[in-house]
């Protein structure tokens, strides 16, 4: 009876890690052509630039452009961890990391130039400590969730807070957005999902869902509240000496 059970599991497995790197694959063969449109888009802005041929129309165009480029990179990236994820918990490599560098560093690169002139907001409290964390994890912990605070909010610019606690770094990510249906709120890090008032906003679901198992894999905790006023995604991590003591 055992060896028939052992075998169901084994082919599985192997059913999994097929799918996933087929999904593996074709992400990577669709992101070949994103990445030259992005090349060609960056050599027309330069060469329009040089030229002094660069009119408001077509920066805003091309703007936008650049701007949904990063959005279907950062939908393919969601794809391409889900399924690596399916496998198994995501692998961690850890290490020091100084979350209010790391924080500002987030915003010059992902987040700086938007057309819409929204600056993301930094507030920093306490005595600055190091925590002990995957910075690849951390990276895609914080652009899904601040990306997610500009997606559903149109005006005031969202607040990344990190809060350094005598026991833990408390990090909020805030809005003040279109919120989320109290009766959504336990489904939020179900892959797949999408709460039901998010409209024709782009997204596959997986983002949340990514996001938590990132934070678990890190020994952290994540937590939301949201309300008619908008939404707060609370993350704690222990400081990088609690972790190794």
């Amino acid at each position: 009876m055992r060896e028939p059970i052992i075998s169901h599991v084994v082919r599985e497995r192997s059913l999994t890690e097929m799918r996933s790197e087929y999904i593996s694959m074709a992400m990577h063969e669709i992101k070949t052509p994103i990445t030259a449109i992005s090349s060609s888009i960056e050599l027309l802005e330069t060469k329009m630039q040089l030229d002094e041929l660069m009119l408001p129309f077509y920066q805003r165009n091309l703007s936008r452009i650049k701007e949904e480029i990063t959005t279907l990179n950062n939908m393919l990236e969601d794809i391409l961890i889900s399924g690596s994820m399916a496998a198994g918990n995501p692998d961690t490599k850890p290490e020091m990391t100084d979350v209010s560098a790391f924080a500002k560093m987030i915003r010059q690169r992902y987040f700086q130039q938007r057309p819409d002139k929204r600056q993301l907001r930094i507030k920093i409290t306490g005595r600055r400590r190091d925590i002990y964390v995957d910075q690849s994890q951390l990276t895609g912990i914080l652009v899904n969730l601040i990306g997610n605070a500009f997606k559903y909010s149109q005006e005031q610019a969202p607040l990344l807070s990190l809060s350094y606690r005598k026991q833990e770094l408390c990090i909020r990510v805030k809005d003040k957005g279109i919120g989320i249906p109290e009766e959504h709120i336990r489904f939020l890090f179900t892959p797949f999902f999408r709460a039901g008032n998010v409209g024709d906003r782009e997204g596959a679901g997986l983002g949340l869902a990514i996001v938590k198992r990132f934070v678990t894999a890190n020994n952290g905790i994540i937590t939301v509240h949201s309300d008619a006023t908008g939404t707060v995604f609370t993350l704690t991590f222990p400081y990088a000496s609690d972790v190794a003591s």
